[in-house]
């Protein structure tokens, strides 16, 4: 019974503190503007239609997405790589003059940071980090605040020679979904509590509250609802008919320092309170723009939507005046001619039966559109533009300058100075998920698996991993931001290019070193290019094998048979003379004898 009325207090505290979460959203306004910034972006910008305004045009030129979209992408075109490594670093000859079991755990502790390093890269992949990063940028952009949310999750199995339960995964929450205990402290890990809700099916509501052993009274209890208003986005509060969900309130509070866990919808503890042996909460919060004294950020938003409204009104009233006057209104009289026949046709002829001299028809002149209105809706958005750190020369479209590559490169990097500082936070926020990933590490990698690694060259690799063997192992943590752009790989390959045409490197080197990205195949051409150099080696080194085998030369038999190859060929030219002479002799007796009988 003192159970009960334990667990019914604290399910009354959740609701409360919930409750009062909502609450300080709608003071703050941030349910009405964060859901209006939504529309804003994805291009629903005018009111509705009424009786009065339902003639008038309703054009959207959408910078606000423009600009937002630019940024996000500027903030992310950066590779970003987590580094660990150890508090301390110790020299091979300072850890023989330590005591053993220092030594050990200096060496440990460099382990550590050698495979952090490496699995934090294969956890980026694994739960899709770079997805959950867009997402969170577009969230800050926007909203002004970002949140991302790290869990483990039970259902994710794997493992063959060591099978394993459990991993960590992530996702994006919406800051309208989140409740901070405390919303005028911006650090994460300072906050008492943390509630997040959500809108689960009642079926796996239940299914949780029967694995956490409530009774069926309890579970009963447990009913689909259609709360749904506080939820803000338009798409939000229209639910599937039929479909029965309820909202699940998930509550993170800190204890002695420690994190505790809780989960409970329609006011049943669906998870009871329990420890989990972390010391953070796995929740990062990044902010577009600094607020003082709040945790949420500010957005671009709040200074474009005004804009936004006048760029459309100005092009929705120059194109109403061109609808308006772009036919003029005819004044006629209809004594004497038929409306019917009214027509822009000249084909068709207009009968007029009135008296010679009176008129009867006319055309009205219709009021132009202020000149200025044109002008204005240019200066807006270029305004706008440069005010938001979206100029031409960031977006890159130059096309009404004579610029060349390196100009737009160097204007594009004076332009994007104003992002740096949004860029230096998002490294913090990362920096905060590192973290949070170090934490699950040390705390739910608790038994052996197998985990991919890559090695320095980008090759994969298996080792077992616990990470509970590092858990009194004191990291540092460092964020690496290196170039990815078009611009940066176009560079690389113009030195590599130089080098090889140098011939200071060769080619399985310009191979190895080229990007992937330019050169797709070539993971299989410098495998082949290595098995060619593996065959070339392998045969120099049996041509040098026979060459070892062969029987030396004696250098005096050597030297005798040059005597004897000398000797043999004086012989041979001697004979060769002496067979010269002979035939020199024979051919002079032969010339004597035919001359004898001419004599007689």
């Amino acid at each position: 019974m003192a159970e009960e009325q334990r667990q019914l207090g604290e399910e009354t505290q959740i609701q409360k503190q919930y409750k009062e979460g909502v609450n300080y959203l709608r003071r703050m306004g941030f349910l009405d503007a964060w859901p209006m910034y939504e529309r804003f972006k994805a291009g629903d910008q005018w009111p509705p239609v009424t009786e009065r305004t339902k003639m008038l045009p309703r054009p959207v030129f959408n910078i606000m997405e423009y600009i937002q979209n630019h940024k996000v992408s500027s903030v992310m075109n950066e590779n970003v790589k987590m580094l660990f490594s150890p508090q301390e670093f110790l020299a091979d000859t300072d850890l023989q003059q330590m005591d053993p079991q220092l030594a050990q755990q200096a060496m440990l502790a460099q382990e550590a940071g050698e495979k952090f390093t490496r699995y934090s890269d294969t956890t980026w992949e694994l739960i899709e980090q770079d997805e959950i990063n867009e997402e969170v940028l577009e969230s800050g952009s926007n909203c002004g605040t970002g949140i991302a949310h790290y869990y483990w999750d039970t259902s994710s199995k794997g493992g063959i020679k060591r099978p394993w339960i459990g991993d960590m995964a992530g996702e994006m929450l919406d800051p309208i979904n989140v409740f901070f205990g405390n919303p005028q402290q911006r650090k994460v890990q300072r906050q008492p509590h943390i509630i997040v809700s959500s809108r689960e099916d009642l079926a796996e509501v239940k299914r949780m509250a029967k694995d956490a052993k409530l009774s069926k009274e309890q579970i009963e209890l447990i009913k689909a609802d259609s709360d749904v208003q506080d939820e803000g986005y338009d798409r939000a509060k229209v639910e599937v008919t039929g479909s029965e969900k309820v909202t699940v309130l998930t509550k993170y509070q800190r204890k002695d320092g420690m994190i505790w866990l809780s989960r409970e919808a329609s006011g049943q503890m669906i998870k009871p309170e329990n420890n989990t042996g972390m010391r953070k909460y796995p929740i990062a919060v990044f902010q577009w723009k600094r607020r003082k004294k709040s945790i949420h950020g500010g957005s671009d938003s709040e200074g474009i939507i005004p804009n936004q409204k006048a760029i459309n009104n100005l092009m929705a009233m120059q194109l109403l005046s061109v609808q308006l006057t772009g036919w003029p209104k005819v004044v006629y009289n209809p004594n004497y001619i038929n409306a019917n026949a009214l027509n822009n046709d000249p084909s068709q002829p207009i009968s007029d039966t009135s008296p010679p001299g009176q008129s009867t028809l006319r055309y009205l002149t219709p009021g132009s559109v202020s000149s200025l209105a044109n002008g204005l809706v240019e200066a807006f958005m270029d305004y706008t533009k440069q005010l938001s750190s979206a100029q031409d020369a960031a977006t890159g479209d130059m096309q009404k300058g004579d610029l060349n590559a390196t100009a737009i490169m160097l204007l594009q990097k004076a332009a994007g100075v104003p992002i740096e500082s949004i860029k230096k936070r998002f490294y913090r926020f990362i920096k905060d998920v590192g973290e949070i990933w170090e934490e699950f590490w040390k705390v739910k990698y608790n038994t052996a698996r197998q985990i991919t690694l890559k090695d320095d060259d980008g090759q994969e690799y298996s080792e077992e991993f616990t990470g509970s063997n590092y858990a009194d192992i004191g990291l540092n943590l460092k964020i690496n931001v290196g170039p990815a752009s078009t611009y940066s790989e176009e560079l690389m390959m113009a030195s590599l290019d130089k080098l090889f045409d140098s011939q200071n490197i060769d080619l399985e080197d310009y191979l190895e070193y080229a990007p992937q990205n330019v050169i797709p195949f070539k993971d299989r051409l410098l495998k082949k290019v290595r098995e060619r150099k593996e065959q070339q080696a392998l045969v120099e080194q049996q041509m040098q094998s026979m060459q070892q085998q062969m029987p030396q030369p004696d250098p005096a038999a050597e030297q005798e048979a040059q005597l004897q190859q000398q000797l043999a060929l004086k012989q041979a030219d001697h004979q060769n003379k002496l067979e010269v002479e002979q035939l020199k002799a024979n051919t002079q007796l032969q010339q004597a004898a035919i001359k004898q009988p001419a004599q007689r």
